[in-house]
């Protein structure tokens, strides 16, 4: 747990100095949060808007979810539960930067659903990808799982069609895996054998995700 007198003797000031700058530990929590956001941007290519709306919300989620991945303490500090007054603040900026992009997509006559909902989509779906993703064990972890959640998402509020491959070869081992419990013609071990073969070729990869962690949560 994170205390005013902890910083304070970590950085070797008082913690009346603490008080003074930043007034209560909640608003220490929120300086450090917006100013590691504020890095992580500063750190990145400007995501300028294109000629194309809806590939500029994309790359808006998945920056969003790329911070989240790479910077866990911070995603979890943003997003706790309750918010501080400073915090609430921090992520209604970053909030008010993803409805301008939805603006754009509506003005462009390709938005599915009101531009309130759709906020509220974006922003369930890019926190539940990184909570989720955050959850798993790192021998889990699968990029195609963050692309498939984004076109999900971008399939759901916008008129566009989803990015990812049309079904092959992987849909149908997971259709043929699917209907293998009861079979009757297979011994055991040929049934063993196939399941592994099935479960090879369902593993296709479905996409390259751009948003896959860069860095450890120490760095």
């Amino acid at each position: 747990m994170v205390t005013t007198r902890a910083v304070a003797s970590r950085v070797g000031v008082s913690p009346p100095t603490i008080y003074r700058l930043f007034g209560e530990k909640d608003g220490l929590l929120s300086a450090v949060a917006e100013y590691g956001y504020a890095r992580f941007i500063a750190a990145k290519s400007p995501l300028q808007p294109t000629d194309d709306p809806v590939d500029d919300l994309r790359s808006a989620w998945s920056l969003a979810v790329e911070f989240g991945l790479n910077n866990p303490e911070l995603f979890l500090l943003i997003y706790s539960e309750p918010h501080s007054e400073a915090m609430a603040a921090a992520v209604q900026s970053g909030a008010q930067r993803m409805h301008a992009r939805i603006q754009r997509v509506a003005a462009a006559g390709r938005l599915r659903v009101e531009e309130s909902l759709a906020a509220a989509i974006l922003q369930a779906t890019a926190r539940g990808a990184v909570l989720t993703w955050l959850d798993q064990p790192e021998p889990q972890h699968d990029p195609a799982f963050i692309t498939a959640i984004r076109e999900a998402t971008i399939c759901a509020i916008t008129t566009e069609s989803s990015a990812l491959p049309e079904p092959g070869r992987a849909s149908a081992a997971r259709t043929l895996k699917a209907n293998l419990p009861g079979q009757t013609c297979l011994s055991p071990a040929e049934h063993q054998l196939l399941t592994d073969w099935l479960d090879r070729l369902s593993t296709e990869p479905t996409g390259k995700s751009d948003v896959a962690p860069q860095h450890s949560p120490a760095d």
